[in-house]
């Protein structure tokens, strides 16, 4: 049917008020810090078929791996099959599409009239589902079944209420059970929010309106990547990055590679000369790796569009099977956001050749998490810890790259130290800025940091972050910034460095210091304004050593310019 603009608006912003309450009541009901704080989580709206719609809140990539979390439960229960007020819930990457085993994923048929017309839909990190290791990624894992507890699509809650035989099952495979099925019942809330939510819509405008509206937003979405595309030139850009190593052969860095090509309104994305997948945890699954790409690319092209199933139909993905960013059955997957964020930056640094002025520098590359198991918390029962690692951001043609800041995922903040000091037997004892780990440029990349925790009784650390070895690259002449790096301080004063995957047994009164890289450079470092430099230096952010040697300004003792000195370093960079 034909639809009025002012009727599909007017729809649209209910369509987000419902997101965005589903989202609201996924945070706010969270029991884990990794939800309620860090909102490692997204609650959204796919339509009847399952193709995604809108997302509120939390970690945007997540919503376009909603489809085949609705396909699978589509193989297991017929539309016939379902009643109104039944959810259902899956675990398994290779069934729903989740980018690891702690994801799980919730979905909440909508009926209006007796027709499914839509589906409350949401992903959200958990503290711990079993494996190997408390937090469940371990890194010695070698296949799916060292990850955790692999739930099919089941059916979960029904107009009844929960399913108690399901939640047992999770519930007896859980180092941290109560926080577990908290979560889990606040992400069944959430759906089933939105799926109410949806069928007052359509007894308000009318099924056909709603489901119209749906259509019209995805197919606004397809025709605005392709006009945004289509305004590039033509040619094509190869980018690649190297993660240090899969946990399992430490002496081999893994390759990820892409190269784009764009012909008219059309971009390809080919994988095909990436590395194949790895026998260690650091595999990305294909839905993930295809959903940071399409982040890369409206970040390099029009950030504005809305992330839905519309922006799929505008490209294309060469991506062979049985590579790191496809891996195949039963490949653990345990370490993937690491290697999804490596992807969505050499997508952009592709896409950056393609459109210059909407170039970004990579973000710092030591992301991922770190998971401590205790055998009693502050509660006084057993609990895990589990905490994103933020690093800063790349700089641009815009300006300097933000510092402390989850790339992929500007939304989604570190856990604050009060939260973490609250909950846990651990105190922080530094969180501050680092001076020259920042890739110097004509704007530089965003401040690298240290955060340095002391642990107040025995516990299990693994530590899964990137790049010890490998770190970003600048842009455009910038420079790159310092790589990141793990300490271990021991009672007698020893000092250790732990690799990128590492399990460990620490006792009380050892420290671990994480020193997170900043963001990569953009454009010339000699041509970043000498006032912009004496700033950074008044900062902390740079040494007036690396300020003469990157940025050739020179500083007196006072801490003034010395115009002349600067003038001459300049000018011999030029001459060189």
């Amino acid at each position: 049917m034909s639809l009025d603009p002012i009727t599909i608006e007017v729809v649209l912003s209910r369509l987000r008020e419902t997101t965005e309450s589903m989202a609201h009541a996924l945070f706010h009901s969270g029991y884990s810090p990794i939800l309620r704080e860090s909102q490692d989580g997204t609650a959204g709206l796919t339509d009847g078929a399952g193709r995604v719609v809108m997302v509120g809140g939390g970690l945007q990539y997540h919503s376009l791996l909603y489809s085949k979390a609705i396909g699978s439960i589509f193989e297991r229960y017929p539309v016939e099959a379902m009643r109104d007020g039944d959810s259902f819930v899956c675990n398994d990457p290779y069934k729903a599409g989740n980018s690891h085993v702690p994801d799980f994923v919730v979905a909440t048929p909508a009926f209006f009239e007796g027709r499914i017309v839509a589906f409350g839909v949401s992903v959200a990190h958990k503290a711990d589902v079993g494996g190997l290791v408390p937090g469940s990624s371990g890194a010695a894992a070698r296949e799916i079944f060292h990850d955790g507890i692999l739930v099919p699509p089941v059916r979960m809650w029904t107009a009844d209420g929960v399913n108690a035989e399901i939640e047992a099952i999770i519930r007896n495979n859980s180092r941290a059970p109560d926080v577990v099925l908290g979560d889990l019942r606040g992400q069944a809330g959430a759906t089933r929010l939105g799926a109410r939510r949806m069928a007052e819509l359509c007894e308000a405008f009318g099924e056909a309106v709603v489901t119209g509206t749906m259509d019209a937003l995805m197919a606004r979405t397809t025709a605005r990547v392709r006009a945004a595309v289509a305004g590039w030139a033509d040619g094509a850009a190869e980018a690649e990055g190297w993660m240090d190593h899969d946990g399992a052969e430490r002496d081999r860095p893994v390759r990820i590679h892409v190269r784009a090509e764009k012909s008219g309104d059309r971009l390809t994305l080919d994988f095909s000369g990436s590395d194949p997948q790895t026998a260690g945890p650091i595999n990305t699954p294909e839905p993930t790796a295809r959903a940071v790409s399409m982040q890369a690319i409206l970040a390099a092209s029009d950030p504005t569009v809305p992330m839905n199933a519309g922006a799929f139909e505008a490209i294309d993905f060469a991506i062979p099977p049985g590579r790191i960013v496809s891996p195949q059955f039963p490949a653990t997957v345990n370490h993937y956001f690491p290697t999804s964020h490596m992807v969505y930056n050499v997508v952009l640094a592709a896409l950056g050749a393609l459109n210059p002025d909407r170039a970004v520098a990579p973000s710092g590359l030591g992301t991922g998490a770190m998971a401590i198991g205790y055998a009693r918390g502050r509660a006084g029962k057993a609990t895990v810890q589990y905490e994103l690692m933020t690093t800063s951001l790349g700089g641009t043609s815009a300006g300097d790259g933000a510092a402390v800041v989850l790339p992929m995922n500007h939304f989604a903040p570190g856990t604050p130290v009060e939260i973490v000091e609250t909950e846990y037997p651990i105190r922080v004892r530094r969180f501050e800025l680092l001076a020259d780990s920042a890739g110097a440029g004509r704007h530089r990349g965003g401040i690298g940091f240290a955060r340095e925790y002391a642990f107040l009784t025995d516990c299990t650390l693994t530590l899964r972050t990137a790049n010890h070895r490998h770190a970003a690259w600048g842009l455009f002449g910038g420079g790159a910034p310092s790589p990141a790096a793990t300490e271990i301080s021991f009672p007698d004063g020893r000092v250790e460095a732990m690799d990128v995957l590492e399990t460990r047994r620490m006792t009380a009164g050892s420290a671990i210091r994480l020193r997170q890289s900043g963001g990569g450079g953009y454009g010339d470092p000699f041509e970043r304004p000498a006032g912009l430099v004496l700033a950074d230096i008044a900062d902390g952010y740079v040494t007036r050593e690396a300020a003469r040697d990157l940025y050739g300004v020179a500083v007196d003792e006072a801490g003034a310019l010395d115009e002349a000195e600067t003038r001459r370093l300049r000018r011999a960079k030029r001459n060189a």
